[in-house]
């Protein structure tokens, strides 16, 4: 699914490959959850997540002042 997804960001028109680009990697990270379900490894994965979503957060209220 991968290979295809890169293939159809190669041939599409510009204002597509947003798109695309955007449906690319929701299919990258529905495998990855699928990969964390099987693996049991949700604890560290949300722990990283919930810290880099602070961060920018943070970055971005740093940028708007």
């Amino acid at each position: 699914m991968n290979i295809l997804a890169g293939f159809l960001m190669l041939l599409a028109p510009i204002e597509e490959v947003s798109t695309i680009s955007q449906v690319y990697k929701g299919v990258v990270l529905t495998g990855k959850v699928i990969e964390k379900n099987e693996d049991g490894t949700w604890g560290a994965s949300v722990h990283e997540e919930v810290n880099q979503i602070i961060k920018e957060t943070i970055l971005k209220i740093g940028e708007n002042r």
